[in-house]
């Protein structure tokens, strides 16, 4: 796990230089949300057989340019896989490694359109990152940036489409579904009623 520490090092180091034009909740999801992601990450792959170390890589990196720049921007998914092939290049993980984490865990984490991971390790990430949205504060910390700015017609239009995809899109084992029902029960409810 040598590779890992040394990662999370530069992760550290990135988050911790405060870049002007990132997000103000960046520090809370350096804190709360990232870290949370790769070790469930890392639980997951234990768990289901995937390559536990490419799995966290994942899940550290998966918004990795929230630590230079809004999520609003345009330029945000191409950066953070900019980023996450200079950090994991740094870190000593091989192309074909850095191919499975950006190009596959990364890239389709998000579980848009219809494409989803094909590796055990990106399903994973997807699941893990998913599985943290809805057991986690993150729903809550999201709302209070987004009361700043819109409406609760605007947040409900925003969190509702999350959480069903979050629950039914991107968790990919039925198994990890059923355990984080009442958590997707929980987030959904309140939304309706926001």
């Amino acid at each position: 796990m040598h590779r890992l520490a040394k990662l999370k090092e530069k992760i550290d180091a990135l988050y911790q230089a405060r870049h002007e034009g990132r997000a103000e909740w960046a520090d809370w999801l350096y804190t709360d949300h990232v870290f949370l992601v790769a070790d469930e990450a890392g639980r997951l792959a234990d768990r289901f057989g995937a390559d536990k170390e490419l799995a966290m890589a994942a899940g550290m990196l998966h918004d990795i340019a929230d630590a230079v720049m809004s999520r609003f921007n345009p330029m945000h998914s191409e950066e953070s896989k900019r980023i996450a092939r200079e950090l994991l290049t740094e870190a000593a993980f091989a192309p074909d490694e850095i191919k499975t984490i950006v190009d596959d865990a990364i890239t389709l984490h998000s579980c848009r359109d219809g494409q989803l991971p094909m590796t055990l390790e990106g399903k994973v990430m997807a699941t893990a990152d998913a599985v943290i949205h809805l057991t986690s504060d993150f729903y809550d910390r999201a709302t209070r940036e987004r009361r700043l700015t819109q409406s609760p017609e605007e947040i409900r239009a925003w969190a509702l489409p999350k959480i069903e995809r979050d629950f039914h899109t991107k968790i990919l084992f039925d198994n990890v579904r059923e355990e984080v029902r009442d958590a997707y029960e929980t987030r959904k409810a309140f939304f309706d009623l926001l």
